[in-house]
């Protein structure tokens, strides 16, 4: 039997050592160095243990006896260090307490291995030359060094204990592993030190250490239990708010966390083995297979219960694999996201309102239908920038002024929304009221200057193209101040296209601004096309669609009605900007003679 049990001793000796170069190699884990001091300890204790059973003279064996507490006195201290480090109480090992454990192993291996008190540790009774495997007798130091040792086993083995049991309800199978591992050799050990039994012969207790250690080493590298990851993880989803469902091959609920359990209002014994499919559309307001569309592979959205109490939920499905790659099941996280979806209908409907509100004041300051003017044909459009949900500052008019004379006016307000419409409001409207058939533009468009001076604290400045057209026997003649603006465009019915008007100062930012009154004749077949910079500003990149490409355009449109012009020139600025919401607004007027 003795060979044998040598035998073992040895081979656990090996295994042991080959542990610690193991983990020597892969130092990145927790607790790695106390870990390493642990295993050699060991598997020096069963090596000399292996030596002292093998051995014939009593004196060899008391030699070896002897040199394998070299092993035992480092294994209690080594094992409280990795406990500690491997609980997350490494803070606890300072150099204080490492100093604090050498004092009593040292001491006792100094009263072991000096002859006058070797045996107040351990000794060999008379007689025990003529027994095969001789019981050891034990001195008062022996006893001392095995209470102060089995209490620092003691007290490492309770930390490791209480830690498992607090952290083992999600991994409960591994945590018991572990927790019997750290308790088999100090059972052991007390069996053999007390002497029960057989156990007073043959010390079972390095072959239990060795168990142990192969028992943290597959934790610490397999399964990762140094770093009690696994067990973290699983407190995560036990105490996160979404709700997570482990499906196996066949779509039956397997695991649950405690946010799926109170979604499903029930317990998790009560789902545990039911279709995940079949209960979430048993809570959902319409089952998942009523709309497919809604859940794909990927997952998609679910609502549960109806009126004040319904309550979206992102799905997010992930496929489990078995390691060899075949399908094993499937993973399900609901996430609340109904206050979300709710914020994203309010802000939804705010926008249709706003589209709403602004489309309604824009309406009032770009009339929808112009007024006619005789023998002339009118045309015009106009092109909120963006998604048209802000309002934009360009307006135009045409409005009469007597008997065969129109105010003609188109004009752009620098900046967007609410400021910029009262501005325009208050230009429009103004010179409607400053407008007289004898009165020069240029002189109306110097008092609304100084009527939006007076009348705004805003900083926002206007330029506009006023004009006031009489019908003559050549067609409608045109007086017209520029404030700022582009100089309209006409198409002369020979074929050539033109600039008309002097440039001024823009209205709103000085006092004295400069503004010039020009003439001009549009005879039957020209034609006048005013616009704001939206349409030469529409661009590709850093190219502009430019004034050379309104004249192409009006060019090539000669012979279309002016309704078709500008239908025409909108589609031209569109497509040259990319068929992309336009940068900024756009207006267009258009006016053609037809007779004298």
């Amino acid at each position: 039997m003795l060979p044998w049990f040598a035998a073992l001793m040895i081979s656990g000796a090996v295994l042991l050592a080959g542990l610690t170069g193991y983990v020597a190699m892969r130092r990145g884990a927790s607790a790695w160095l106390s870990l390493c001091v642990l295993l050699l300890s060991v598997a020096w204790w069963s090596l000399a243990y292996a030596v002292e059973l093998t051995v014939d003279d009593l004196a060899s064996k008391s030699h070896w006896g002897d040199l394998k507490y070299l092993g035992i006195c480092a294994l209690a201290p080594s094992l409280l260090v990795f406990v500690l480090r491997y609980t997350g109480r490494g803070r606890l090992v300072s150099r204080r307490l490492l100093v604090a454990l050498t004092v009593e192993p040292l001491a006792f291996l100094a009263v072991l291995f000096i002859p006058a008190t070797h045996d107040l540790v351990r000794f060999y009774p008379p007689g025990a030359a003529r027994e095969e495997l001789p019981v050891v007798g034990s001195g008062p130091i022996f006893w001392v060094h095995l209470v102060y040792s089995n209490v620092i086993i003691l007290v490492a083995t309770g930390i490791f204990v209480v830690t498992m049991v607090r952290l083992s309800r999600t991994y409960r199978r591994m945590a018991t592993i572990l927790v019997l591992a750290a308790l088999l050799p100090w059972m052991a050990n007390l069996l053999y030190n007390f002497g029960v039994g057989e156990f007073a012969r043959l010390d079972l207790t390095p072959f239990a250490f060795a168990v142990t250690g192969v028992v943290l080493v597959w934790g610490l590298f397999r399964e990762r239990l140094v770093n009690l990851t696994p067990l973290a993880r699983g407190v995560i989803i036990d105490t996160m708010g979404d709700a997570v469902f482990v499906l196996d091959a066949f779509g039956r609920i397997t695991d649950l966390n405690p946010a799926g359990a109170a979604l499903l209002s029930s317990t998790r014994a009560e789902v545990v083995g039911l279709r995940g499919q079949d209960i979430l559309a048993q809570r959902m307001r319409a089952g998942v297979d009523e709309h497919p569309a809604r859940v794909g592979p990927e997952g998609g959205e679910l609502t549960f219960g109806v009126g004040s109490n319904r309550r979206t939920y992102d799905l997010r499905r992930q496929p489990l694999t078995d390691r060899t790659g075949r399908p094993a099941g499937e993973l399900l996280v609901l996430r609340d996201v109904t206050e979300r979806v709710r914020a994203e209908q309010r802000l939804q409907q705010l926008l249709v309102e706003r589209s709403r509100v602004a489309a309604a004041l824009q309406a009032s300051l770009v009339p929808t239908e112009l007024p006619k003017i005789d023998n002339a044909a009118v045309a015009s459009r106009y092109e909120p920038a963006g998604d048209g949900g802000e309002i934009g500052g360009d307006f135009f008019d045409v409005f009469p002024l007597g008997e065969q004379v129109w105010g003609i006016v188109l004009g752009d307000v620098s900046g967007k929304g609410a400021e910029a419409a009262a501005v325009t409001a208050l230009a429009r409207y103004t010179l409607r009221t400053l407008a007289q058939a004898d009165r020069p533009p240029s002189r109306t468009l110097a008092d609304l200057n100084a009527r939006l001076l007076a009348s705004t604290g805003l900083e926002r400045h206007c330029t506009l193209v006023y004009a006031v057209a009489r019908a003559c026997e050549a067609g409608l003649e045109l007086t017209l101040s520029l404030a700022g603006h582009h100089p309209p465009l006409v198409l002369r019915g020979e074929g050539g296209v033109e600039p008309i008007g002097r440039l001024g100062t823009a209205l709103g930012l000085v006092d004295d601004v400069e503004l010039f009154d020009s003439h001009a004749v549009l005879a039957p077949g020209d034609l006048m096309c005013m616009f704001t910079d939206g349409l030469v500003e529409a661009r590709r990149g850093t190219d502009l669609f430019g004034s050379e490409r309104v004249a192409a355009t009006l060019a090539a449109e000669r012979d279309a009605t002016v309704e078709d012009v500008a239908t025409a020139l909108v589609s031209a600025a569109r497509h040259f900007h990319g068929h992309h919401d336009l940068g900024d607004d756009l207006a267009i007027l258009l006016v053609r003679p037809e007779g004298g």
